[in-house]
């Protein structure tokens, strides 16, 4: 692999958690009336026909069909179904900010630790500082500014942490399937179909919303733009970086996440907020700059 795949790795992650860290404030900004797993399944179910249409058009059906037989794959969507429910309860529970801040805060730690604990090398010292420096930056940032909103804030940031776990469990796994030789577009495709099927009965109670024109609006923006495309730049990171890493990068995401719900949705931010941006911002520069730098034998 060249310095140039990950070089520009760093960049597409970056920009999937720019399109990731849209999700809760396009739920809210939509004020669309529906369950937090209704959602969750409307937008695994269109994300997942998007990355199964992308992995056909690109190697065919055989692909997928392939990884559908494999127990490592069902485990994934699994994962991916947990991760989705419970990021919108959070997101319900204590807004778009603090759920994606308390979610991708802690995946970097427990990603590195998952995948050390599968035998992967542990990502390094830099990566250990960056991430000590962006999740403390999370951690002011996300702390509650009053004690009404801090009862809220429990609950939601206990949905966010199963939800955390879920997906740097994801991460972690997605990595090695990758590793063994298999497309990411395909794992994903493969394990987002599952978690799809897992989740359509809530769709089915729940699906009014969805046929009003705002309902459509969210679900093809949360479904297209926030998992589709998302995930496939997701897809090249985990294939070209360590996974810990791309869970740091990530890391993205709740600053764009509380910039959108600062400005969109008038959500409080103190200056010890705006410190804890600074701080992610430090963190994601310094991991950023370590992987440049990087030199792997082609």
């Amino acid at each position: 692999m060249s310095p140039i795949d990950r070089r520009g790795s760093v960049f597409v992650v970056l920009a999937a958690g720019v399109l990731f860290g849209t999700t809760g404030t396009a739920r809210l900004f939509s004020d669309v009336a529906a369950s937090s797993t209704s959602i969750a399944a409307a937008r695994l179910g269109i994300g997942a026909l998007g990355l199964v249409a992308v992995s056909i058009i690109q190697r065919g059906s055989g692909a997928v069909t392939l990884l559908w037989k494999r127990p490592r794959v069902w485990i994934m969507g699994v994962s991916v179904a947990v991760y989705m429910a419970s990021f919108f309860a959070a997101v319900q529970l204590a807004g778009a900010a603090v759920a994606s801040l308390v979610s991708i805060s802690l995946s970097p730690l427990l990603a590195g630790t998952i995948a050390r604990m599968f035998g992967s090398p542990w990502p390094g010292r830099v990566w250990a500082a960056s991430t000590f420096l962006a999740v403390v930056g999370v951690v002011m940032l996300s702390a509650p500014t009053s004690a009404t909103a801090g009862n809220h804030r429990v609950l939601g940031a206990l949905s966010a942490a199963i939800a955390a776990g879920a997906y740097a469990f994801y991460t972690v796994v997605g990595a090695r399937l990758v590793a063994d030789g298999h497309h990411a577009t395909d794992g994903l495709a493969a394990s987002f179909s599952i978690g799809a099927v897992l989740l359509v009965p809530f769709l089915v109670i729940d699906a009014q919303w969805i046929t009003t024109p705002k309902g459509i609006a969210l679900a093809l923006w949360l479904g297209v733009a926030s998992t589709t495309v998302a995930y496939i730049l997701f897809g090249v990171g985990i294939t070209h970086l360590a996974p810990g890493v791309v869970a740091t990068l990530l890391l993205s995401e709740p600053f764009v996440a509380t910039m959108l719900g600062v400005f969109l949705l008038s959500e409080p931010m103190v200056l010890r907020g705006w410190i804890g941006c600074v701080l992610i911002l430090v963190g994601l520069l310094m991991v950023s700059r370590n992987e440049r730098k990087v030199r792997v034998p082609v």
